[in-house]
């Protein structure tokens, strides 16, 4: 008897040999009224239910390529460290003349830039701006609020960012751990571990959420950054406690006000990522199940009636009889699967009529022809992977990945430093956004205005020129 074999998402029909994949096409609906606090906070919904990156995260979850490539693009992104420096000149056709700054000169700057913890906010930091193309670095100051002292990471799930007021200004950054969730999600596996703070829900506010789990922190702005931070320093000067604020620093995209999109978007959008989790699903299903059946095999009924007598089979209770077979699919299986039973001989004895010359009372084994087609599913797999990449910016060759559905690539020395080489041109523009924090330390501190910052890259080069790789500035 065929089984229909369900697993999530994923089914298959063993009669048919039928992958089925169940998806969700029904329509969204109309979106819910915006929850009482989100109003009198007057915060930007990021995603119609307040949780865009959570949801984004969820589904990147299970799809390992994608989430190496946005590692492997956040440490491109960063090289080798970044370097303080003056530009002396430039030279036609090989671009600025940079010096490093002098150690013992600039020695506050290097201070800052090679401690510890601001290592530790550059990795938060690029991994936020790769998933998100939106960042909230937080720029913490000394009591006097004369100086920066350093930089902390916010995540980008847990910030939303207040509306714009007239001028198209936004003041604020509202941190918290809880947006979006219609009810206790721990509360939900373990009522025992209810958040305190958290309001009953009721049905005129679905989605309310005490104030005190919600923290504002001043919003510096991006296009006037100095003077925005010089006048909330001014205004924190007296008061007691943690004096910060948050520069949101994100990559532009076409149509979007408060929260920036990543090109790869597309890609998830377009439904590779649902497909690319999917394939390991489907191919391991398949493995499972119809992949088991290997040998086919034939068991007359006439085979007991020679093995007990007529009399004796026909007198025997059902049970007894479904016994009997049972006992002899046992012991085939058994010699099926013996470690120890390669190349043995199966001896089946049979009878000839002698008549019409066939034979009856045999037992046939055959042995299955594996039909199962891995290559569909692994050219979409391998599409989905490229697709993806693609999508990110990442020239597959860099990232090991082949042609579709081949798994063959042109890997020699010369393509992989070619591609890389062109990778590391386009970095410039998104090199120096990602420099914006840097930047306002530089003149909040009050450090030589004609200071910039450069990140290295170490680039590969032929044999022929005396080493392997070579230090690049960008």
């Amino acid at each position: 008897m065929s089984k229909t074999i369900l697993a999530g998402n994923i089914g298959f029909l063993q009669a048919s040999g039928s992958a089925v994949i169940f998806t969700d096409d029904s329509p969204s609906g109309t979106a819910p009224a915006f929850p009482e606090f989100l109003n009198e906070l007057g915060i930007a919904l990021w995603g119609e239910d307040n949780r865009f990156p959570q949801n984004v995260i969820n589904q990147m979850d299970g799809y390992g390529l994608g989430k190496s490539a946005l590692d492997w693009k956040a440490r491109m992104l960063y090289g080798g460290g970044i370097v303080p420096g003056f530009v002396k000149g430039y030279v036609t056709g090989k671009g600025e003349v940079f010096e490093p700054a002098d150690v013992t000169t600039h020695s506050k700057v290097y201070d800052f830039i090679n401690s510890p913890q601001f290592n530790r906010f550059m990795i938060e930091y690029l991994q936020d701006w790769t998933w998100f193309n939106n960042a909230f670095p937080e720029f913490i100051l000394a009591n006097d609020c004369e100086t920066i002292t350093g930089l902390v990471h916010q995540e980008s799930c847990d910030c939303r960012l207040q509306q714009a007021d007239q001028n198209g200004k936004t003041n604020k950054v509202f941190l918290s751990k809880f947006w979006g969730m219609a009810k206790d999600q721990i509360a939900k596996f373990d009522p025992a571990k209810k958040v305190q703070g958290l309001k009953e829900q009721s049905s005129a506010n679905v989605n309310s959420l005490d104030k005190s789990l919600v923290k504002p922190v001043s919003a510096i702005d991006l296009y006037n950054p100095l003077e925005s931070l010089r006048k909330i320093a001014a205004s924190k000067k007296s008061k007691k406690g943690l004096k910060s604020a948050i520069l949101p620093v994100n990559y532009p995209s076409v149509g979007k006000t408060y929260y920036q999109l990543t090109t790869w978007d597309g890609a998830r959008l377009a439904g590779w990522i649902k497909i690319a989790n999917r394939i390991p699903q489907l191919v391991q299903l398949m493995y499972q199940n119809a992949f088991k059946i290997k040998y086919h095999i034939e068991v007359p009924i006439s085979h007991f009636v020679e093995k007990f007598g007529a009399e004796v089979w026909e007198g025997m209770t059902t049970e007894e009889k479904e016994n009997e077979k049972t006992q002899l699919l046992q012991k085939m299986d058994n010699f099926l699967t013996q470690e120890d039973g390669g190349y043995s001989s199966f001896v089946s004895f049979f009878q000839v009529d002698q008549i019409k010359q066939t034979d009856y009372g045999r037992i046939k084994i055959e042995p299955i022809k594996d039909t199962g087609n891995n290559d569909a599913e692994l050219f979409t797999g391998s599409a989905a992977d490229i697709q993806f990449l693609i999508a990110a910016g990442i020239n597959p060759t860099l990232f090991g990945a082949g042609t579709i559905g081949t798994g063959q690539q042109r890997s020699g020395g010369s393509d992989l430093r070619e591609a890389f080489l062109i990778y590391c041109a386009g970095l410039a523009l998104e090199r120096q956004l990602l420099l914006s924090p840097l930047y306002l330390v530089r003149d909040f501190n009050k450090w030589d205005p004609k200071l910039v910052f450069r990140f290295t890259d170490t680039v590969l080069t032929t044999l022929d020129t005396g080493g392997g790789t070579t230090k690049k500035l960008s």
